[in-house]
């Protein structure tokens, strides 16, 4: 499992490294996301340390704060541990590149798997408005999609890798149809373009009338 490679990095700091770590922790922000709060951080053992950046980014976000702050405490050789998680065990590359052609390991999974339509949007409107267009109708979304298209949504996103089994299992606990609605459009948008188009992609097929009304088709 993802967690337990994070531990047992973590576990080869020493304890002022592993302070300067939670130090740059509540100091950074991610993918617009305000820093974990000091009061949360200031008693975080490790393993608490990492449940915090799991429930605050998502596995895959963890990953990359894990290797930026790394980085910034001076210990790259702890970052080539990273490339080992992928659904809990060794692989050759970062999570989700097992099994992928080489040259193409450096590719998001999901930019690999989008659907066709993508294609035809312009360059260089495809990357700049994905994640705006989700947040200009994230209302609307949250207040017209169906629990069953959400469903589909999430069968679809987990099968292009855009959300791990762990987001997926975090919406089906989440109390009440707009509240999964809003985990999931929020969890997506935070990715970036790519996943972001992958979930307009999915609700393109999904509901092609609330797709209408969107502006998606």
């Amino acid at each position: 499992m993802a967690d337990t490679v994070f531990i047992h990095i973590l576990d080869e700091l020493r304890d002022d490294e592993f302070k300067r770590f939670k130090w740059f922790l509540k100091k950074d922000t991610v993918d617009g996301l305000p820093p974990i709060s000091e009061s949360r951080l200031s008693r975080a053992e490790r393993e608490d340390t990492v449940d915090l950046m799991e429930q605050k980014y998502g596995s895959a976000g963890a990953v990359e704060t894990m290797e930026r702050v790394l980085k910034k405490i001076s210990r790259n050789d702890l970052v080539k541990k990273l490339a080992t998680v992928s659904s809990g065990a060794a692989g050759a590359g970062p999570a989700g590149t097992r099994d992928v052609p080489a040259g193409t390991r450096d590719v998001p999974a999901w930019t690999r798997d989008v659907p066709a339509w993508t294609r035809d949007v312009p360059a260089g409107t495809r990357d700049v408005s994905a994640e705006e267009k989700l947040k200009s109708v994230r209302t609307q979304f949250i207040e017209s999609v169906s629990e069953p298209v959400l469903h589909k949504l999430l069968d679809k996103l987990l099968e292009r890798r855009v959300v791990t089994e762990g987001e997926m299992e975090a919406v089906a606990v989440t109390p009440g149809r707009k509240e999964k609605a809003r985990v999931v459009i929020d969890t997506v948008r935070r990715k970036g373009p790519a996943a972001s188009f992958a979930l307009i992609a999915a609700l393109r097929e999904e509901d092609p009338c609330l797709s209408s009304r969107l502006n998606f088709m």
